[in-house]
């Protein structure tokens, strides 16, 4: 398939080579010059991503050739079969209107993480588009130096949801790019209540916030900030998503669990064991202080997206909404402004069963 990816940090350079990796034709557009310039400069000059495969062991970098390297929307969306958006969710709405003019019917947009983003893009246009979300990326990565990313951990599974249920049908051809996304979320508020960047970020980086601060940038989060109390407040958390992903017609799972889903082939593994090898092999070092998206995304985007469903729903969040406070206060910034919530997505009127319908 011919694949553009909207994006050029860690995780569009992964999928790229890894998409380039399974005969796929792979451009990349960038649409912002904020970061990752040197990255796309190297990109540009090498005309493909030199990449390594860690999660397998292995020590030397391969070649993936790309098509195309631009700024250039019309361009990188031409004949483009699909659309895989792999900025921050926070720029979902603009990215939305970028794109909006050169997207075609029978493209499938597709965003990871999803948080709901689809909305943005529908809103746009009178006809159903073909759209879709996942929780996770397929693989995790870190750019080691500009036109090289180092693969450190690769999914077993992944799901997606269509905000159109008549899209379910194109799930083998989602399958056929990476080769693990054979299953299907019941919608896109319970993918967005599973991206577990949503649960582990946030309040792994809150309650350790003094120590990542002190470290220097010599800090692990999964492998330091997951202690049995902290646990605890993971649990609370899941059971306030859970509420929510049943409240709007989702099938419910705790954060331990769905991490156990995706990273482990057997599935009668302890899930806390198999989120502890996670840690040790495959969760990267960081963040290196408190200017970072594990708050400034995962906070919006997530928290707050939970509490407006929630209050919509006449559901109690205590815990997401005491974490959204926190996290306003530590960088004296009001996520609940900037936030994903029901307003930001224009859908403040709808009811709850109405919302329900509209993402059925």
């Amino acid at each position: 398939m011919k694949i553009t990816i909207v994006g050029t940090g860690n995780s569009a350079c992964a999928q790229a080579a890894k998409l380039v990796e399974r005969q796929h034709t792979v451009s990349l557009l960038k649409t912002s010059h904020s970061v990752h310039e040197e990255n796309f400069d190297a990109l540009c000059e090498q005309k493909g991503i030199y990449y390594k495969n860690s999660y397998n062991n292995e020590d030397e970098f391969h070649f993936a050739p790309l098509e195309l390297v631009t700024r250039d929307v019309e361009q990188a969306l031409h004949g483009a079969d699909v659309v895989l958006v792999l900025t921050q969710s926070l720029q979902h709405e603009n990215i939305a209107n970028l794109l909006s003019p050169y997207i075609q019917p029978n493209m499938m947009i597709w965003l990871i993480p999803g948080n709901m983003g689809s909305v943005y893009f529908q809103q746009l246009h009178n006809e159903p588009l073909r759209l879709l979300e996942s929780e996770s990326t397929p693989y995790d990565a870190r750019i080691g130096r500009p036109g090289h990313v180092d693969i450190l951990f690769k999914n077993v599974r992944n799901a997606v949801a269509f905000l159109h249920k008549a899209d379910e049908k194109f799930l083998p051809d989602i399958d056929s790019l990476f080769g693990t996304h054979k299953y299907l979320r019941s919608n896109i508020i319970e993918s967005a209540m599973h991206n577990p960047n949503m649960i582990v970020h946030t309040v792994g980086s809150i309650m350790s916030a003094s120590r990542i601060e002190q470290m220097n940038g010599e800090f692990w989060m999964y492998r330091e900030s997951f202690s049995p109390s902290v646990w605890n407040l993971i649990k609370d958390l899941d059971t306030e998503k859970n509420q929510v992903i049943e409240a709007y017609g989702g099938k419910p799972m705790a954060y331990v669990e769905a991490c156990r889903w995706r990273n482990e082939e057997d599935l009668q593994k302890d899930p806390y064991a198999v989120f502890k090898e996670y840690a040790l092999h495959g969760g990267p070092k960081g963040p290196k202080n408190l200017q970072t998206r594990f708050i400034y995304e995962d906070v919006p985007m997530g928290l707050c997206l939970l509490e407006s469903l929630a209050e919509k729903a006449g559901i109690k969040t205590p815990i997401a909404s005491s974490l959204v406070s926190i996290a306003s206060a530590l960088l004296q910034t009001d996520f609940r402004q900037k936030g994903r919530t029901l307003s930001a997505l224009h859908m403040q009127n709808l009811t709850q069963t109405q919302i329900k319908n509209y993402i059925s």
